[in-house]
């Protein structure tokens, strides 16, 4: 009976080994080639259907005397008894001559989490370099090197080179302090401000065109209208109109020695403005049309003494001619 028992246990053992069995193998179609020569490497996997196995991972070499030019893809060549054979092809060559050794490849094998390798013999090949016949090839001497003379020509290139070089380095140090200091690259050409009257005289125009009061926003259109005024006094008269009240920046016209009709339009906008802002009131369309107005016409009024000069003897040129 303990025979028996013994003799199933072999056959278990010897069934569950014959299941996972696992076998790699390379050749390579000839050992002998020329330098350059093509030969095909066969790489060749024998595993059970349910066991992971990777082949090598190759890239452009082998070793750095062995090139691989083309790679298949890994096909199934059989399959029978839960077990799968696999291949894979490899076109190799190399242009070192003598004796070249393929080393071992390894295979990766899955278990679990863990990985264990398995690998194929090494192989040897022999490359051979071209064969002459010198019965038929001279063999000629080494020339000795030729004596060139000495042209303008080759000198002129060399000034030119360091031209370039000394040409870049100095692009390079500009740019590095521009960078350095924070600066741009290239400078910006920066145009003169317009005067404060001109700049007032185009936020003017620039606010008529929103229409502003025209949709009811009201409060926006006078505040943006006394600021294009707050802003013309200091810039034009250095009157600190943006943090003065409305009573102040009146006192300021009035030591100025502004016209009284100036001064009193500047004080019916600034205490509208203040009714719109503070008291929500709502003015009449003409009400808004001529304050605007009046603020075009204090700017136009209160320009400085030589644009008006200008625009007097253009206009007197215009009539005489």
């Amino acid at each position: 009976m303990k025979k028996k028992l013994i003799i199933l246990l072999i056959l278990i053992f010897s069934i569950k080994t014959n299941a996972q069995f696992l076998q790699v193998n390379a050749e390579i179609n000839r050992n002998n080639c020329l330098i350059g020569d093509q030969l095909t490497l066969k790489l060749t996997l024998s595993k059970p259907l349910n066991k992971e196995v990777l082949f090598p991972q190759l890239n452009d070499t082998i070793t750095s005397k062995i090139e691989i030019i083309k790679k298949s893809k890994i096909d199934t060549i059989a399959k029978e008894n839960q077990q799968v054979k696999l291949q894979q092809s490899l076109i190799i060559t190399s242009f070192d001559t003598g004796l070249i050794t393929i080393p071992p490849l390894h295979f990766l094998i899955k278990n679990d989490s863990l990985y264990d390798t398995i690998s194929t013999n090494p192989i040897l090949f022999t490359v051979n370099a071209m064969p002459v016949d010198t019965t038929k090839q001279t063999i000629y001497d080494i020339k000795p090197p030729l004596n060139e003379p000495f042209t303008w020509d080759e000198l002129l290139n060399y000034l030119l080179i360091g031209l370039a070089a000394v040409l870049l380095i100095a692009i390079a140090v500009y740019v590095y302090f521009r960078i350095k200091n924070k600066k741009p690259i290239i400078p910006k050409i920066q145009k003169p401000d317009d005067p404060p009257y001109v700049v007032a005289l185009n936020q003017l125009n620039e606010l008529k065109e929103k229409k502003l009061w025209q949709k009811q926003m009201y409060k926006q259109y006078y505040s943006e209208l006394t600021d294009i005024i707050r802003i013309y006094l200091e810039k034009q008269f250095q009157i600190p109109a943006m943090e003065s009240l409305s009573s102040e920046i009146i006192d300021y016209l009035k030591q100025k020695s502004f016209e009284e009709e100036l001064v009193r339009n500047m004080q019916s906008l600034l205490t509208t403005a203040d009714f719109v802002k503070f008291a929500k009131a709502t003015p009449l369309p003409d009400e808004n049309d001529w304050h605007w107005k009046n603020a075009v016409a204090f700017v136009e009024k209160t320009k400085p003494s030589e644009v008006l000069t200008d625009s007097t003897n253009q206009s007197k040129g215009g009539v005489n001619e």
